[in-house]
């Protein structure tokens, strides 16, 4: 639980949604910023990571998944996609892929109605 929402993580196989079980996912309408996604990445990471943001164009701030954010897990960079619908803040520089999956072990993060 984070901020009175339901939330479930998936390890990305591809660039496309994987739901976690049970999981009916939803896009919280929020206007949350760099700090709440770096909660969310603290409560779900699988690896070491750090709170530093690759600011290429690998991810970004779009609507073209189900996720509310997706990140990769290392301690050097974190490519980082998070949904327009939740956040205000860009995690990438100039330009935007709007890849869910940027590399090896990235976390999708979900919003999941009870």
């Amino acid at each position: 639980m984070y901020k009175g929402i339901c939330f479930k993580g998936a390890l990305l196989k591809g660039d496309k949604d994987q739901t976690p079980e049970g999981c009916k996912p939803f896009a919280p309408k929020k206007a949350w910023e760099e700090g709440d996604w770096w909660k969310l990445a603290q409560m779900f990471h699988t690896r070491d990571i750090t709170s530093r943001i690759d600011k290429g164009a690998a991810g970004g701030l779009c609507d073209n998944h189900m996720a509310v954010a997706s990140f990769t897990q290392n301690r050097h960079s974190l490519k980082v996609w998070v949904n327009s619908a939740t956040f205000h803040f860009v995690p990438t520089g100039s330009g935007a892929t709007c890849t869910l999956h940027n590399g090896d072990a990235t976390m999708a993060v979900y919003a999941c109605a009870v």
